[in-house]
């Protein structure tokens, strides 16, 4: 069930920095909010029931507060403050009567619990709560007649509820997508639709702790087109532009599902091979190579255009692991294969 919830949250909305960085913010806020309520209940109204919660929740927030503040705190607590804001908002509407307007504050759970949650586990916590409301609405009006509560009042709250829920999910839901397009656009090259250097750097991350933790052999293979500068000056840069996305797609097309691709610029390009001894990665560079040089890129004029590619490959050792330190690597070995007569592969 934990497994569960994890995945649930983790793949939502409290996956990213920016995310785990509300529930440190909210939480503070509202351990705030609730201490206030607290002093105000406590010294000036004498609501002592709710004084008591209001502290009790204020304290539970400012210890997941706290938490986050260390490190990524469980679901479970994520839930806990919720629950605590809640029941704290449940404790001071409930426990007065319905001329004092408490009942506004009902409003504001769903946006709590999708903003605390994510999407999916917010409509589901934030139907269920105000389910919970509406049902005991009608208990306080059958049973507790001096509150108040009346079925007009009612309803007017369910509707309320049902609104905030749409808005809250409509909201989450345009956040996600945003977010969602500003990180492709941050890790994507507008061109040739691969990695740009920041997404690369994300799946480097990831295979060169696989070979530290596994020993899974990584391989850094960078291709430079030989003498692109020519195609532009002859050709026009759209026609550089068009070999330039065909070179991506003839990489998407040798290389494996498991390889990521990267171009950094210009062209040149970067492949991570994972779980690939030098010798294999010498054997896709090979079929790279003999590729390109056999596509004929077509001009605008129905004539067709060659080109050819040189690589440089390295892999990575105790000695160099860095990504500063294969790149370097790499390049020195791409710069020799130049030096020896471009269109050909070179080891370091």
């Amino acid at each position: 069930m934990n497994k569960k919830l994890n995945k649930a949250i983790t793949e939502d909305l409290t996956t990213g920095q920016d995310e785990r960085g509300f529930i440190y913010i909210g939480s503070l806020i509202g351990s705030l909010f609730l201490m206030m309520f607290f002093l105000i209940n406590i010294s000036i109204l004498e609501l002592y029931l709710d004084s008591i919660v209001n502290f009790i929740g204020s304290i539970v927030l400012f210890i997941i507060h706290r938490a986050e503040a260390k490190r990524t705190i469980n679901p479970w607590a994520i839930l806990i403050g919720v629950a605590t804001i809640v029941a704290s908002i449940s404790v001071g509407v409930f426990s007065n009567n319905s001329s004092d307007g408490v009942t506004i504050w009902l409003a504001i759970v769903p946006f709590i619990c999708f903003l605390f949650l994510g999407q999916r586990l917010g409509v589901i916590t934030s139907l269920a709560t105000s389910l919970f409301f509406v049902i005991t609405l009608i208990n306080c009006f059958i049973f507790f007649p001096e509150k108040g509560f009346n079925l007009i009042g009612i309803a007017s709250t369910a509707g309320a509820l049902v609104c905030s829920t749409a808005l809250a999910w409509a909201y989450t839901d345009n956040r996600t997508k945003m977010i969602t397009l500003l990180t492709e656009q941050a890790t994507t090259d507008s061109l040739t639709s691969l990695f740009n250097r920041r997404g690369l750097m994300s799946s480097f991350e990831f295979f060169i702790a696989l070979y530290k933790r596994n020993k899974q052999s990584l391989c850094v293979l960078i291709l430079d087109l030989d003498n692109f500068k020519l195609v532009n000056d002859n050709f026009g840069h759209d026609i550089g532009d068009n070999v330039i996305v065909s070179c991506a797609n003839i990489l998407k097309d040798q290389l494996r599902i498991t390889d990521t691709i990267a171009r950094l610029g210009g062209e040149e390009y970067i492949v991570l091979l994972s779980d690939t001894t030098l010798e294999e990665a010498e054997y896709l560079a090979s079929r790279i190579k003999d590729t390109i040089e056999k596509t004929t890129f077509n001009l605008l004029n129905d004539s067709g255009l060659k080109i050819t590619a040189s690589i440089g490959i390295t892999c990575a050792t105790e000695d160099k692991i860095s990504f500063e330190s294969l790149y370097k690597a790499a390049d020195e070995a791409l710069y020799e294969a130049k030096r020896n007569g471009r269109n050909c592969i070179y080891l370091n």
